[in-house]
């Protein structure tokens, strides 16, 4: 019982050390300032992109200028430019990247609720419905059990009595008839 005290609070303490340590990476982030304006070396996308700033430059297709990407704060939206951007390759724009991994991350979700409600649910009924049969065969295993323990007891009884008749020369049938 106590391991499972300093366990979980371990856990916490690593899960608030990693919030620190994420609030820390954020920050540095958002302030940290990138000049992308290379002059003649920045003329296309791809010197833009895969130049000495990979990952902080984006290449605007409409204005066709370098200018620095944020990839928290710009996620969608490109100050200066707009939605029409490339920031992680120049074949894809940026905003059918997002698209895609929404639609690759929704996926992912729907098929993860699935498993678990195919798990939880259906497997469940399976296995209760096989623990009801199992409970069934063992009641009625039971009752056939204890009827048996009857029969034999009363055959035995029916001997004993008939035994008896026997031994003082009572008769079995009886001659009287009943009347209708």
């Amino acid at each position: 019982l106590s391991t499972y005290y300093i366990t979980n609070n371990l856990r916490m303490a690593l899960r608030e050390g990693l919030c620190i340590v994420m609030v820390l990476l954020m920050t540095q982030v958002l302030t940290e300032a990138v000049d992308c304006d290379v002059g003649e070396l920045t003329s296309s996308c791809k010197t833009c992109i895969n130049g000495t700033r990979s990952g902080k430059c984006a290449w605007c297709k409409e204005t066709e200028t370098c200018l620095p990407y944020n990839p928290v704060t710009d996620i969608s939206n490109l100050p200066n430019c707009g939605k029409n951007f490339y920031a992680s390759n120049c074949v894809v724009n940026h905003r059918m990247v997002i698209v895609g991994v929404g639609i690759a991350a929704g996926l992912v979700i729907l098929f993860i609720t699935g498993c678990t409600i195919w798990c939880c649910c259906c497997r469940g009924k399976k296995a209760r419905a096989r623990k009801m049969k199992q409970q069934e065969d063992e009641y009625q295993a039971q009752r056939d059990a204890i009827s048996d323990k009857h029969d034999a007891s009363r055959s035995d009884r029916q001997e004993k009595h008939d035994a008896i008749r026997m031994k003082y020369g009572l008769k079995k049938n009886n001659t009287y008839e009943r009347f209708d």
